[in-house]
């Protein structure tokens, strides 16, 4: 095989290895349409789901998002493709546009639109799932919100066909805001003179909101749409976020769970792959992905293990399957690598190298034993401990990164940070202690179970965190 050929290879399975049956010759992008009245957020919900930033590194969805890609087109907007190349490379939108209380005209047209993408053959031309956005309370009376005539008519009239729907309650935050703010005056009247318990206050606030979530917002839109198995309802805060090291924050409330309900609403394996990737928020949903890709390599290399004496073949398939998983956490991650230093030959070995925490002399040496295999199933259980510790390793480094490049607000890798993220994994206290539980966990006896084996690492990589609840924990400590 020819230099160019070779890469040719290489680059082809970097791009198709984290997704089943090849999907991204078949779709390359994740394609959402956003619906929602002027002022909904859908541009802020979309800036907290998928990282889209400004140049400056300053995350502000008033100037920034779908609106701004959008102004100026000739054709309806809700039919023009927004990608945000450099920025995450995963993902279409469709911004419905602003529409307002009693127009006709725009839902006709978003009507239009669902219908044409129905009709498509391909999946790649599909759309594959729809948010609705919609107001929790803009009127002072909470317990007074309404459902408007747009959403009655969207739920009842539109054919929605398979496609998920989640309806989305935006704004969560102030309803949240309303009942702390009469809960503080209501403190103030009954305790003259004394301070406000302000995380008390801000529980309780917080209860009390979810209260009116479920009992008027929830339930009013229930009694629209009735049981549909293809429309689920969920609640987001639109805040700017206070802490960008964490996937949690309060004013993030519900992002998450909304992630997760798009993703359990994917029928096909191949979708919620790319979902994975084409999200910017949850780093657990990216890990837990990866993982299922990871352990489809998790057969070749036990096997390959107990056969002694068989030249390259251990070897040959712990290599393989390194090189499987550590593409499937390329794909899923969605680092911004516009150099492409991920793929480099040179990057995966240094990352290999920080996983077990090896140095360029013992990874040759651990080569060699691993091509010979002069012992067979009397080291399978070593083998696949350094497997699974190799799938620790590969998805925390990740991880890792994928926060630096979140908390700094784009940060370009560089050789430079990539080294530093290694060197600092390698000597530190998360991949002892991970690195620990796994051979503590996998015996002769057991090394062949996949299940078991699983539950082992994604168990070694829970405990990383069980004293150190905050994200900004550091690895060397």
């Amino acid at each position: 095989m020819d230099i160019q050929a070779r890469n040719q290879a290489l680059e082809n399975f970097e791009k198709t290895s984290f997704y089943p049956s090849d999907i991204l010759a078949e779709c390359p992008k994740f394609r959402v349409l956003v619906v929602g009245q002027t002022g909904s957020g859908k541009s802020t919900l979309c800036s907290k789901v998928f990282r889209v930033t400004t140049e400056d590194g300053k995350e502000d969805a008033s100037d920034f998002g779908i609106s701004q890609y959008s102004r100026g087109t000739e054709i309806p907007q809700v039919w023009k493709e927004i990608t945000f190349p450099g920025r995450n490379e995963q993902t279409i939108l469709h911004d419905s546009g602003g529409f307002e209380a009693g127009g006709t005209g725009e839902l006709e047209e978003i009507r239009k639109f669902i219908k044409d993408r129905l009709k498509r053959t391909t999946l790649a031309e599909q759309l594959h799932c729809i948010w609705h956005t919609a107001v929790a309370a803009r009127s002072r009376d909470i317990s007074k919100r309404q459902i408007q005539t747009a959403e009655k008519t969207f739920f009842n009239d539109f054919e929605l066909g398979d496609i998920p729907v989640v309806a989305v309650f935006t704004h969560f935050d102030e309803v949240k805001e309303k009942h702390q703010f009469k809960l503080g005056q209501q403190f103030k009247r009954n305790n003259p003179g004394k301070l406000s318990p302000d995380q008390a206050l801000s529980d309780q606030a917080d209860a009390y909101a979810v209260r009116d979530y479920e009992n008027i917002y929830r339930r009013n839109l229930e009694k629209i749409i009735g049981k549909h198995s293809r429309i689920a309802i969920q609640y987001v805060a639109m805040a700017p976020e206070d802490d960008l090291t964490t996937s949690y924050s309060s004013n993030s409330a519900g992002v998450d769970e909304l992630i997760n309900q798009t993703k359990d609403m994917l029928t096909r394996e191949g979708l919620r792959r790319l979902w994975a990737s084409a999200q910017q928020q949850s780093a657990e949903i990216k890990m837990q992905e990866t993982i299922l890709a990871a352990m489809k390599q998790f057969e070749r290399v036990v096997v390959s293990s107990t056969v002694p004496l068989v030249p390259f073949w251990s070897g040959t398939a712990f290599s393989s399957a390194f090189n499987h998983i550590y593409a499937a956490a390329n794909r899923a991650y969605g680092l911004i690598d516009p150099s492409g230093i991920m793929l480099r030959k040179a990057t995966r070995k240094r990352i290999y190298e920080a996983c077990l925490n090896l140095s360029e002399w013992e990874r040759r040496i651990q080569k060699f034993g691993m091509m010979v295999n002069f012992l067979g199933g009397a080291i399978a259980h070593v083998i696949t401990a350094a497997l699974l510790k190799t799938v620790a390793g590969i998805l925390l480094i990740h991880e890792e990164l994928f926060w630096k490049q979140r908390q700094q607000q784009g940060l370009l890798l560089t050789v430079d940070t990539i080294d530093d993220v290694c060197n600092t994994f390698a000597a530190g206290k998360t991949r002892r202690n991970v690195a620990a539980h796994i051979d503590g966990s996998i015996l002769l006896h057991n090394y062949t179970d996949r299940q078991y084996c699983t539950d082992a690492l994604v168990t070694a990589l829970e405990a990383r965190d069980r004293h150190k609840p905050s994200r900004t924990r550091t690895w060397g400590s």
